[in-house]
């Protein structure tokens, strides 16, 4: 039925092509404004001649082929939007599940027969409609989202990423930066931990080096709305600041002793909270605007914990900061008018007690308005739902965890597949979850840190797992790079 309805539209369509063709004799001397495919009123243009936009032979309004009545029209005639043949919502194909769609079916925007982009009919290189058919936007052959061709993360892939040694090499038996920064170059800027470090990975060229002049005392970064990414004093008295524009790097003293800051984000009105990780928590603030710190100390839970060190803070797209604890079992937020507290719900142990590190970390995923915190040392991932502040934790596979390091990651990411990944740390194992189903999956890089050589350590230069493989993450395009700790190494994970 399909075919048969196919090609009568087809044999319509070339009627209508050549009166086109002969309408283009006549209006060949027009100009450019309302020439034949102008912009404003000629022959295929966007706004009122014969194919425009607006009135003309199809035309997006009331001509044939146009937008609202004609034939191939957007609302009811052959190849409209809503409901007739090749309609925008359920005719053959129409924008959400036929063949050939209100952006990609024959007659459509751009350059393939019909296609808004490149494909026959197609959204982005396939055959296409806009939604669930053959070729559709979203699952389809060339479709915009998961199919061949996709523009959006392909989450159903069972596919893991590429990994790849970083050019040249920086030796030490030491973490030697827990800080990545990317400026408009491409140039990712680590300060150094407790050493004087200032590394530079030039993502052109996957290559690392160390600069002569250095810094350390930092543990994480803000990328900040005002065009400069902040580096967090821990064992520094200094707030570092990356000027992505340029690409330097200033200090400036802020503190009076060490405030042992492990991470922070964003919220409104450009300024920047940062928890520390102490036995009685504080919360900094950093002004963008003013260049002004505060602090305060917070209330205990009502839960007692001996200890409420937090290693971990994400903004969610409301400007609101979810904080996972590292010791304790509470979870904290600033809402978007700087007030703190604690979310009302159970103990979050990551199945672990004691002194065992449970989350270091915060990752959110706007797609589902989730945080997503991962495991140091603890067996299971804390999901927080930013829409209403309930949160649950999920456990890690079984099998993982038999044959896993208790050290397993350090901070984690959102990846350009759409997973959020664990980062190594004592581990050449990696986990990553998948943020809509909660599906979690896990994969050994031990042969890819070996390199031909007959260990990992011997593979990646490092000297003890207790300096890590690495420390941060930073995701450019397609590609992750992974903050070089106690290897001589650095990694990149392609995508």
């Amino acid at each position: 039925m399909f075919h048969s309805i196919i090609s009568k539209l087809i044999k319509n369509l070339q009627s209508f092509l050549k009166d086109l063709e002969d309408l283009k004799d006549k209006a060949s001397s027009l100009e450019s404004s309302v020439g034949i495919g102008s912009s404003s009123t000629g022959i295929g243009s966007s706004s009122t001649g014969i194919g425009s936009s607006s009135t003309g032979i199809g035309s997006s309004s009331t001509g044939i082929g146009s937008s609202s009545t004609g034939i191939g029209s957007s609302s009811t005639g052959i190849g409209s939007s809503s409901t007739g043949i090749g309609s925008s919502s359920t005719g053959i194909g129409s924008s959400s599940t036929g063949i050939g769609s209100s952006s990609t079916g024959i007659g459509s925007s751009s350059t393939g027969i019909g296609s808004s982009s490149t494909g026959i009919g197609s959204s982005s290189t396939g055959i296409g409609s806009s939604s669930t058919g053959i070729g559709s936007s979203s699952t389809g052959i060339g479709s915009s989202s998961v199919g061949i061709g996709s523009s959006i993360p392909n989450l159903d892939s069972n596919s893991w990423p590429t990994f790849k040694y970083l050019d040249n090499e920086i030796v030490g038996n030491l973490t030697k930066t827990r800080t990545m920064a990317l400026d408009d170059e491409g140039i990712i800027h680590s300060l150094g931990y407790k050493s004087d470090m200032h590394i530079e990975t030039d993502t052109s060229t996957d290559s690392i080096k160390r600069n002569s002049v250095g810094y350390k005392g930092f543990i994480g970064n803000v990328e900040a709305s005002d065009g400069y990414t902040y580096f967090l004093p821990a064992y520094q008295t200094s707030i570092g600041k990356l000027g992505r524009k340029t690409g330097s790097i200033n200090l400036e003293k802020k503190f009076t002793s060490c405030p042992q800051i492990r991470s922070g984000a964003e919220g409104n009105d450009g300024i920047i909270y940062m928890p520390s990780y102490t036995k009685t928590l504080k919360i900094f603030s950093y002004n963008t605007n003013t260049g002004k710190v505060a602090s305060i100390t917070p209330q205990k839970p009502s839960r007692y914990t001996f200890c409420n060190h937090i290693w971990g803070a994400a903004v969610d797209k409301k400007g609101e900061i979810y904080m996972p604890q590292v010791l304790g079992t509470s979870v904290a937020k600033i809402d978007r008018f700087g007030v703190f507290s604690y979310l009302d719900g159970p103990p979050a142990t990551s199945g672990v007690s004691g002194w065992t590190h449970k989350y270091v970390g915060a990752i959110y995923v706007e797609s589902v308005d989730k945080v997503f915190c991962l495991p140091r040392q603890g067996k299971k991932i804390l999901i927080i739902n930013c829409v209403d502040d309930t949160y649950e934790e999920v456990d890690l596979p079984a099998d993982y965890l038999a044959v896993a390091n208790k050290n397993k990651n350090f901070h984690g990411y959102l990846a350009p597949d759409g997973w959020v990944y664990s980062v190594f740390w004592a581990d050449t194992k990696c986990f990553r979850i998948n943020p809509e189903t909660y599906e979690i999956q896990w994969k050994d890089y031990e042969y890819e840190f070996m390199d031909g050589h007959p260990t990992a350590k011997e593979g990646s230069g490092i000297m003890s797992l207790g300096t890590g493989y690495s420390t941060a993450a930073l995701v450019k395009d397609d590609n992750v790079y992974l903050g070089l700790a106690g290897t001589s190494r650095a990694i990149k994970l392609a995508f």
